[in-house]
């Protein structure tokens, strides 16, 4: 047994700052899952129309795109750990706030502190590439995000049990409670064992404008300076990002509430897609390790527009399961590819900047794209937005085509 099992261990294995990441980050998710694939079923309990819930999702966006520009910019100034701590913090205190308010009025609130805690994402991106060796990316990653993606697996199950038991608001509140405590212990053990892997000066003292002016102008420096993969890859996840925001905030609304499904119905098909992913990235290593970074993250540009396909055409539970499956494909073989090419192309000491604009500008095309959503949603028939994002999802596959 030995043998085998000392193989299992070695391909699991990662650097202890790596591990610490990914082993908070799936013990938190134990409970950010639960509510997570239901955000806009719960803005619509608490009142909100879907033309307002893409208001309040595109406000959320624009908070989010500021502490992304911000964060990469004061990890490479002044260092990743505390940046990670202190906004992990700020993540963890919104679903608390989230499972106090009774009015869509009052949604304002958390998701403006869940939008301030993107700050810690350039952080939490750069000490995972600063910690895995060069050459082992591909499985580090891809072991990153199958750990970090099990939890996914059982969490939206419990909450569809919850939503189907006590109704929408009072069953996501316990959910948002249970992403709030698990936080707790996550980050707890964060914040003890987290150690800086990236030595910086004392940040200048500067006012928050000039902050957000000099991040901005950093972060656009430093991607002028990036090779051209990294600028086409800048282009990808952008044109992604605008397929992103015309689909992500109305899925669960559309199947729970248009097509009729109940909570637990959809949760199982969350489920699959969540177990499918982790099957496939603890597979797929060897497959991106053969085929290459670069034809591995094409393949998974092409499933996303397939996916949007089959979305847009499923009325029954089996074509919502493929759905499910065929999205969980191009997760599997984007995550860790990208992840790798990213760390292969971007220097130590823009990693942070650079990073942070891999967030940034997805971020910015869908904040409007977010705002057409709920307007197509609302005065159209539901599937227009779903429809309309498999243009800019084909485009991104064109443009990794041209990467050479």
């Amino acid at each position: 047994m030995s043998g085998p099992v000392a193989g299992i261990r070695g391909f699991f294995r990662l650097p202890r700052n790596a591990w610490i990441l990914t082993a908070t980050s799936a013990l938190w998710s134990v409970g950010s899952a639960m509510p997570s694939p239901y955000q806009s079923v719960y803005f619509a309990s608490l009142g909100a129309s879907p033309f307002a819930i893409g208001l309040l999702v595109a406000y959320g966006t624009g908070v989010t795109m500021v502490a992304l520009l911000m964060g990469g910019y004061i990890a490479d100034v002044w260092g990743r750990r505390r940046v990670i701590i202190l906004f992990s913090w700020v993540s963890v205190a919104s679903a608390f706030v989230y499972f106090f308010i009774g009015s869509y009025v009052m949604i304002i609130v958390p998701l403006s502190l869940a939008s301030v805690a993107s700050f810690y994402t350039p952080a939490f991106n750069s000490v995972m590439i600063d910690s895995i060796e060069p050459g082992d990316r591909i499985r580090g990653f891809a072991v990153f995000s199958a750990i970090n993606t099990t939890p996914s697996i059982f969490a939206p199950t419990i909450a569809g049990i919850l939503i189907d038991r006590f109704g929408a608001t009072p069953g996501l509140r316990l959910c948002y409670l249970a992403s709030g405590l698990f936080g707790v212990l996550g980050v707890g053990i964060r914040s003890l064992k987290l150690k800086e892997t990236y030595l910086a000066g004392a940040a200048p003292t500067k006012s928050p404008i000039s902050h957000i002016r000099d991040s901005f102008v950093e972060g656009i420096r430093a991607v002028k300076g990036s090779s051209a993969v990294v600028k086409r890859l800048l282009v990808y996840v952008t044109l992604a990002g605008i397929g992103t925001g015309l689909t992500s905030p109305y899925v669960s609304i559309y199947v729970v509430n248009y097509l009729g499904f109940n909570a637990l119905s959809y949760s199982i098909v969350v489920d699959l897609a969540g177990a499918t992913t982790v099957v496939l990235l603890l597979s797929v290593v060897f497959l991106i390790k053969r085929l290459g970074s670069k034809k591995s993250i094409l393949l998974a540009s092409v499933a996303a527009p397939l996916s949007n396909v089959m979305f847009t055409q499923a009325k029954t539970m089996d074509e919502l399961l493929e759905w499910g499956v065929t999205g969980a494909v191009s997760t599997a073989l984007q995550s860790p590819s990208l992840s790798t090419i990213q760390a292969e192309t971007i220097e130590l000491r823009h990693r942070g900047k650079v990073l942070a604009m891999f967030s940034i500008l997805p971020t910015m095309v869908s904040l409007p794209s977010q705002v057409i959503a709920g307007y197509l949603y609302s005065i159209g028939s539901p599937v227009f937005p779903f429809a309309l994002a498999i243009v800019p999802f084909a485009i991104a596959a064109l443009v990794l085509y041209t990467i050479r």
